[in-house]
């Protein structure tokens, strides 16, 4: 559109200074000058100038206008795209930006489940390890108590094989019957006499 009001303007400066020049040139309208020397009527000139500036002004009213009317228009349009193209853009790089920052959240919330699974683990290990502990240590502790138990039967039943023993090696040795009383006599000295259980 101002391409062609330039060129318009420039058409119209150059007719309006050639007119007159080519009338004081020639000093008679009808005899010559300038353009009479060269084969041109002046009124002709004069005619086909104006003609030109009518045809120019109707050109400019109804074809220019309507031109540069579509030319602005289709320029607000590429302004416009240019604009949404830019929008668009930026929406994107916010789309971009929260994507990296959910992955983000997202690893680290699964790197946090993945350490609590660990310590969970590490605990239950722990607690695992310590009750088999607690019940290897009670099993131990059952198989002390049974074993001082079959000890203890043991020690009194040998003390009662070594008192009917010693009775018999006293009896025989005194060639005698004993009486109840001197038979318990017997056996109780013949135990003080065994080491003790718990020696």
């Amino acid at each position: 559109m101002k391409r062609f009001g330039n060129l318009a303007l420039l058409i119209c400066i150059n007719t309006l200074i050639a007119v007159p020049y080519s009338f004081a040139a020639g000093g008679d309208p009808g005899g010559g000058g300038l353009l009479g020397a060269i084969g041109l009527d002046p009124k002709t000139v004069i005619l086909q100038v104006l003609g030109f500036l009518v045809v120019l002004l109707v050109l400019w009213k109804f074809v220019f206008s309507r031109v540069g009317g579509l030319l602005d228009e289709r320029q607000n349009e590429i302004n416009s795209r240019m604009e949404k193209l830019e929008t668009d853009q930026q929406e994107l790089d916010r789309l971009n930006a929260e994507t990296r920052q959910r992955l983000n959240e997202i690893e680290a919330e699964g790197q946090a489940k993945i350490q609590t699974a660990i310590n969970e683990g590490n605990a239950e290990r722990q607690r695992i390890l310590d009750q088999a502990r607690q019940e290897a240590s009670a099993e131990l502790d059952r198989a002390r108590a049974e074993i001082q138990r079959e000890k203890d039967e043991a020690i009194l039943e040998l003390r009662g094989t070594v008192a009917e023993v010693a009775i018999d090696a006293a009896s025989k040795i005194i060639d005698q019957t004993l009486d109840a009383e001197r038979h318990q006599h017997i056996i109780d000295e013949s135990i003080r006499r065994l080491p003790s259980h718990s020696a």
